[in-house]
């Protein structure tokens, strides 16, 4: 990179352990399905024969013809409970199918998983301990925590079938022997590895390839019923916890999130307003990403994006806006290169 002044910037605000934000982004370079693609499959496979839900899931099918919006068409529908429980349970399946190919990919290749270099670059500092906050159901972030020899907590206890208890957060997990350090996944729309029982118990499961009989998946689809079930267990805890993180970080490094979530967004913007760093990667900033960080009075920001073919653009509060010709910053495993 030839803009000398902008790279030790990034470098300076990289190296002091930010806080980690994924967002779909994140896991496209792992093929796992993006909104419209997921809206797409769940009209094309999802049927009922009951008037009532025929009804309620055709107004959805509409309001998704007309906006390509998966979450607008979700909350202007406001589909009844037994749709969106199919709609549930049909994310759970194609996303989770996806997620398990994915797995096989990174274990059963020599091929690189930039996260998970990231995820070590920060284990070797003096603290060896990372939180990453995540919107997405999937694993990548457990794989890739994984490959660095992390201990993971996530809310649960880290046996085949996982209890949710806050009580583990507070030991001393990154001096544990036999792991590089610790690392804080903090999943607040839920996990594939995660069921309610019928007794409403919170219980995660590893690796599921089918929904047990007398489970349900504990993932928070888009639309009103997001913000129903975001206030019972794990979710209540899970979000304070990801609140906490998101106060006491240094800065922010966020990777493929478009700032349009209602969790996690406003602690973040606040933050950033009050002065603290922030660095935007992914392949195309969003409205709400420019809307809530360029438009939005923060202080110190560097976003970074494709531009053209085959060039990058960083949009910097210092240095204004410049663009690397041949290069691909925007993509993880390029921008590790500079730091």
């Amino acid at each position: 990179m030839t803009n000398e002044p902008l790279l030790k910037q990034i470098q300076k605000w990289t190296n002091t352990v930010p806080l980690v934000v994924l967002g779909s982004g994140a896991s496209v370079p792992y093929k796992l399905p993006s909104m419209w693609v997921l809206g797409d499959h769940l009209i094309n496979t999802i049927h009922f024969s009951e008037d009532i839900n025929k009804d309620s899931f055709e107004d959805f099918k509409r309001k998704f013809d007309e906006t390509n919006d998966l979450e607008r068409a979700l909350t202007e529908a406001n589909p009844n409970a037994e749709v969106v429980s199919k709609i549930v349970n049909a994310t759970w399946s194609f996303i989770n199918e996806a997620d398990l190919i994915a797995y096989d990919y990174i274990i059963c290749s020599t091929n690189d998983v930039p996260l998970s270099r990231l995820i070590k670059h920060y284990l070797n500092t003096a603290n060896s301990k990372l939180s990453i906050i995540t919107t997405n159901y999937d694993r990548i972030a457990e794989y890739a925590s994984s490959l660095a020899k992390a201990f993971i907590y996530n809310g649960y206890t880290q046996n085949h079938i996982g209890y949710f208890s806050e009580k583990i957060r507070n030991n001393q997990l990154n001096k544990l022997r036999g792991f590089n350090g610790q690392v804080n996944i903090l999943k607040v729309h839920g996990s594939l590895d995660w069921f309610k029982t019928t007794n409403d118990d919170n219980v995660q499961l590893p690796l599921r390839r089918c929904i047990p009989d007398g489970f349900s998946p504990s993932i928070v689809t888009p639309g009103n019923s997001k913000y129903l079930h975001t206030h019972s267990e794990p979710y209540r805890t899970i979000f304070t916890m990801a609140d906490e993180e998101i106060k006491a970080a240094e800065g922010y490094l966020c990777i493929g999130y478009g700032f349009n979530d209602v969790h996690v967004q406003p602690n973040l913007i606040d933050q950033i307003r009050n002065g603290k760093p922030i660095i935007v990667i992914t392949k195309k900033l969003t409205d709400q990403t420019k809307q809530a960080i360029i438009n939005n009075n923060c202080k110190n920001y560097v976003l970074v994006e494709q531009e053209g073919e085959s060039a990058t653009r960083f949009i910097s509060s210092y240095y204004g806006e410049y663009i690397e010709d041949n290069s691909s910053y925007w993509e993880l495993s390029e921008f590790l290169t500079l730091i």
